[in-house]
């Protein structure tokens, strides 16, 4: 039988009540942190699989989260999302015609993000007239609602598709993404213009534009030559924002390197005032520089596409930025890999 002095009766009870203190710190931290992580443990069925809802408050709690000091704001971006031709052939016959297919495999990752942008390459429309272009893109109006889905805050309008149908049909484009609130960036009303959005009380500016494709009004079309136009867009930017985010759509088709031209148009508008920039055209990955203390990828290749012709054509980047104090301190690329139903996966 065991038996206690008064000193070993008082640790014992201090140990008692230590332990049940430290077991309702736990639980309680841990429910804390999950709350306000974003993600939630609903699941709805989509076809075949268990797709995980997106929770609509993403943003609001990560604000929360990231106003406590020493916190990292994380930034994703992607390369070209085409949700027409074969990838809508597959989201019929294989997701039994949920627009969200295509993003079911990357969706959990996605939503992670604080901010994630990517190029809507063509536009969501269900009008408008064939220009004529030997590849005509025109995604169904359901194609808005997947990609609010799949966690995009932003994205890029300004690529040598968006014009596909017309001027019609960049209006419906226009139109879905604001009834989705999805803020987009490089075509419609003031093109040139950069899009604000705050977070965590750091402002980011987005600026987009295209030197492929039709020169229009209603797109932000670009060349090298064009300083004026690229400097007064990122002194606009830099006078209403913390950090200026430029994205060019830009570079020739299938190769592996950025050209002159690309080289000199990313470095000027680092020279300029942007904080990073990102591209894609050339539907495969190109490199990352670090260019004056500044990021510069040149190409995130595809991110959902039908181009199953070459390995390198299936796969793209994820490009994860670091916010810090109101400055981008780093960035991480993961590979995404297009199955063959035409499914973004990505790689950790």
């Amino acid at each position: 039988m065991l038996s206690f002095d008064r000193t070993g009766s008082v640790f014992l009870i201090k140990f008692i009540a230590l332990f049940a203190c430290a077991v309702f710190v736990t639980k309680t931290g841990s429910d804390f942190v999950f709350t306000l992580s974003g993600q939630s443990n609903n699941i709805i069925s989509a076809g075949a699989a268990n797709v995980p809802v997106r929770d609509e408050n993403r943003l609001a709690m990560a604000s929360v989260v990231l106003s406590a000091p020493d916190q990292v704001i994380k930034l994703g971006f992607v390369g070209d999302i085409m949700l027409d031709r074969r990838v809508k052939e597959s989201i019929i016959k294989n997701g039994e015609g949920d627009y969200r297919f295509p993003f079911w495999r990357a969706v959990n990752i996605l939503q992670k993000y604080d901010i994630l942008f990517g190029n809507l390459e063509g536009p969501i429309s269900a009008g408008g007239e064939d220009q004529g272009s030997v590849y005509s893109f025109r995604m169904d109006p359901r194609s808005a609602e997947a990609v609010k889905f799949a966690g995009f805050d932003v994205v890029s309008l300004a690529n040598n598709h968006i014009g596909d149908w017309g001027g019609e049909a960049i209006g419906d484009t226009v139109n879905h993404l604001d009834k989705e609130e999805i803020t987009h960036v490089g075509a419609g009303p003031s093109p040139y213009s950069p899009k604000i959005i705050n977070i965590s009380d750091t402002k980011l500016a987005f600026l987009a534009f295209t030197n492929v494709g039709a020169k229009r009004g209603d797109i932000a079309f670009i060349s090298k030559n064009d300083k004026v136009i690229l400097q007064n867009e990122i002194e606009k930017a830099k006078a209403s924002a913390d950090i200026v985010i430029v994205y060019f759509h830009f570079g020739e088709e299938y190769q592996v390197e950025p050209g002159a031209d690309e080289v000199e148009l990313a470095h000027k508008a680092i020279d300029m005032g942007a904080d990073i920039v990102v591209g894609s055209h050339p539907h495969i990955i190109e490199k990352i520089e670090k260019y004056k203390n500044k990021y510069i990828a040149y190409s995130l290749g595809n991110f959902v596409f039908d181009q199953d012709f070459a390995p390198l054509t299936m796969q793209g980047m994820l490009l994860e930025a670091r916010v810090e104090n109101k400055a981008i301190t780093g960035v991480t690329g993961k590979t995404v890999k297009i199955n063959q139903y035409f499914q973004a996966e990505i790689e950790e």
